[in-house]
């Protein structure tokens, strides 16, 4: 969106508790649109809506000196010192998006946010507000109604426990905070994409916490990101009494761990199964503390998960970029790899791009502080979408089973929907997809879809009479038919 206060951009958050455990969304300080769209939108408070991509667009960032290509979300993108940067001395209608542009030319005001609302700014079919009621972004085409949320995987702590654990010693290289030197412990990236499943096409991951910071890793080794499948470089132990906050607390900038008392500067750091991108649940044999909202509207901790990546260029812990002394054993390095600054702490939601054909992003709205204090982790995106339909699936069977047969032409068709999406559920878990989706749209979804054409009424070969259970039918069906068009 339009940010108003600018001139010098400082990050900020605004919180917006919206149930008893609460949900933040990220936004900037001073900002005003967010105000002015949540006013007129007050039930999208915390839903996927309420966030810099509304407006704001990503795009593609060209590395002048290889030619490389990176595509960046609307965060990176904006902040893109070449296209509007942190200073803001860009244009910031390079970050715009159709419906970010329409509602700058109305006024940039509540006002502004009615006037569109029957408009389709990206021309996909829907109006905007249409697309504000289903979830989708009304300024992204990609993006409509007709899309299902993508397939997910909750992974809850016991079960993530039980999967290959992994432990490292490391530097934590930060900018402007103190560094540190940890043993982390928890479960390769790699490794939970492999338990849920990621399919052959994916690309990367992007990483979020309910504070809404995120961090974008490729799969892969990547000049520009830090990456999840394979190794990191060894590392090498950098120790100077000078840096040490345990000699020095009012100037050192360093923080080594306990663990580390047998190792001396330029010592090669000896981690048995290597250095890798780690969903970290441990800092030197302690469960990393649960992140909570301090008074000052700022993340408290650490975990339960914490994703953290080896540094991709080793070096030793330097100088804090903020310290007026930098003449020190070693100073600020502008281009060194500052990794602490691209580990999302208490982390919660993990999205595997691209997004499946026909999919879009899930409801993240239960993926907040609820997950922080049930120490839950949801994956979703280009993983394997049977769990989501099996869970799908006993959804819309309870939905039939417990309907009144008054909504149906006749009873028996009632039991007869109920057999036939019982045993495409079967087909599903027998590995059988081609032939339970074959039954779903050949079938199944021709009895109820009378009321989502533009007549809006059953129709001859309707079973299902009641439209309001019609509709919800239809639509259950529609998810169905799209999650298995990933796999068939």
């Amino acid at each position: 969106m339009r940010l108003t206060t600018i001139q010098k951009l400082m990050i900020g958050l605004i919180f917006m508790a919206v149930s008893a455990t609460g949900y933040a969304a990220y936004h900037h300080a001073g900002e005003e649109d967010s105000v002015n769209f949540l006013a007129v939108y007050p039930d999208k408070v915390g839903t996927k809506l309420d966030s810099c991509a509304l407006c704001h667009t990503g795009g593609i960032d060209i590395d002048t000196s290889t030619g490389k290509k990176t595509v960046q979300g609307s965060c990176q993108w904006c902040h893109n010192p070449n296209v509007y940067g942190y200073e803001g001395k860009g244009e910031i209608t390079k970050t715009l998006n159709s419906y970010g542009a329409a509602y700058r030319a109305k006024g940039s005001n509540q006002e502004a946010v009615r006037l569109i609302a029957n408009e389709d700014s990206d021309q996909d079919g829907y109006t905007n507000a249409a697309e504000i009621a289903a979830l989708r972004f009304p300024g992204d085409k990609s993006d409509d109604p007709a899309k299902v949320p993508a397939p997910y995987r909750v992974f809850t702590r016991d079960q993530i426990e039980c999967l290959p654990q992994h432990t490292q010693f490391q530097l934590l290289n930060a900018t402007k905070s103190d560094d540190s030197y940890a043993e982390f412990s928890g479960v390769a990236m790699e490794d939970l994409l492999k338990a849920a499943k990621m399919l052959p096409e994916a690309t990367s991951i992007q990483v979020y916490a309910p504070d809404g910071f995120s961090n974008d890793f490729s799969l892969y080794p990547d000049p520009k990101l830090y990456h999840v499948i394979g190794d990191y470089p060894e590392a090498f132990y950098h120790y100077a009494a000078q840096a040490d906050m345990a000699d020095n607390p009012t100037t050192g900038w360093c923080n080594y761990s306990e663990l580390d008392d047998n190792l001396k500067d330029g010592d090669p750091i000896e981690n048995e199964d290597g250095l890798k991108l780690l969903l970290a649940m441990y800092r030197d044999g302690v469960k990393l503390v649960a992140g909570v909202l301090g008074k000052d509207n700022k993340l408290n901790g650490e975990g339960p998960y914490r994703v953290v990546p080896p540094q991709k260029v080793p070096g030793p812990p330097d100088q804090r970029s903020t310290a007026a002394n930098q003449n020190v054993i070693w100073p600020y390095k502008a281009d060194g790899d500052h990794n602490a600054g691209f580990s999302p702490r208490s982390a919660t939601i993990v999205k595997v791009l691209p997004l499946p054909e026909g999919t879009t992003d899930i409801d993240l709205f239960e993926a907040g502080w609820k997950y922080i204090d049930e120490s839950k982790i949801v994956v979703y995106g280009a993983i394997d979408p049977i769990p989501t339909i099996l869970t799908k699936m006993d959804a819309l069977l309870a939905t039939l089973k417990s309907s009144s047969s008054k909504s149906f032409k006749n009873p028996i068709y009632q039991k007869i929907l109920h057999i036939e999406v019982s045993l495409a559920k079967q087909l599903a878990k027998y590995g059988k997809h081609k032939a339970a989706l074959k039954l779903l749209s050949n079938s199944v979804i021709e009895h109820a879809d009378g009321c989502s054409t533009a007549e809006g009424q059953p129709d001859k070969d309707d079973w299902v009479t009641d439209c309001n259970l019609q509709k919800k039918v239809y639509w259950d069906l529609h998810e169905l038919i799209v999650l298995f068009g990933i796999i068939v």
